[in-house]
């Protein structure tokens, strides 16, 4: 049986930096077609620069994902210029803000909600019929461990990702009849550049509830969505995969012990 024209072509959002850049050179080792997708045109055409240079086949489109319009006009050049992916990765998304529930303004929910989930449903939207038409089909949307539990100060954003587990779970089972998977990657603290900036007692709280002992490298993450995107994943569907060390059991790993 061969493969589906478009299961060598894969879509990944926020893929300038971090996580998402992490994704774009592990798929693309792994022989795929890249497209890179972000806000930033000057780090995001220096990505796709480092992936051409390593022999791989990428393209860079700047587009601001909360803007509905741009969006949709970006994917129309997208297919007219490269093509339908058969791989959608969903991992672009803002953190924040780390305000109490009712301190939270309209404007910043919305903001969240706008990049974290309007522009996935808007890409997942864009790209089911035409995964339908090929039978091939591999969307992962990065999701938090906040997805899978509360945070303080953090409501606004674990909304966003609780609703992003919901919604891949969803389009698993509406969707997986017509060679289509949909799963949600969920992770903890990632060593990247946002982190870094956090204050040192932040970082040592953190690792002292990371069974593990240490942040996730954005590889870590990056080697699972290949997986789940890949030849090997193809019977994984509309579930939830965790990469946070041990961190949603923290509470367990705060119990004196006997």
């Amino acid at each position: 049986m061969t493969s589906p024209s478009n299961a060598d072509l894969a879509l990944v959002t926020g893929a300038s930096r971090g996580i998402g850049a992490a994704i774009a050179e592990v798929l693309a080792g792994q022989g795929l077609r890249v497209v890179l997708l972000a806000r930033d045109e000057v780090a995001l055409s220096r990505q796709e620069e480092k992936l051409r240079a390593s022999g791989a086949q990428a393209w860079s489109f700047a587009c601001d994902l909360g803007n509905e319009a741009a969006l949709d006009a970006t994917l129309a050049r997208l297919e007219s210029t490269v093509g339908v992916p058969g791989v959608l990765v969903n991992n672009a998304g803002f953190g924040g803000p780390f305000h109490r529930a009712d301190e939270v303004s309209r404007g910043e929910w919305e903001q969240l909600f706008g990049v974290n989930v309007d522009a996935v449903h808007q890409l997942c939207r864009w790209a089911l019929p035409r995964m339908k038409a090929a039978r091939f089909g591999r969307i992962v949307n990065i999701a938090s461990s906040l997805g899978l539990f509360g945070g303080a100060l953090s409501s606004t954003y674990a909304a966003t990702k609780h609703a992003l587990v919901g919604y891949s779970k969803s389009i698993g089972a509406e969707w997986g009849a017509h060679g289509i998977t949909c799963n949600a990657i969920c992770p903890g603290y990632i060593d990247t550049e946002m982190l870094a900036k956090a204050p040192p007692a932040l970082r040592e709280e953190l690792l002292r509830r990371i069974p593990a002992g240490r942040f996730a490298t954005p590889d870590e993450v990056a080697r699972l969505v290949a997986f789940v995107a890949g030849p090997s994943g193809g019977y994984i569907n509309g579930t939830t995969l965790v990469v946070d060390g041990g961190l949603s059991s923290h509470l367990a790993n705060d119990l004196p012990t006997f």
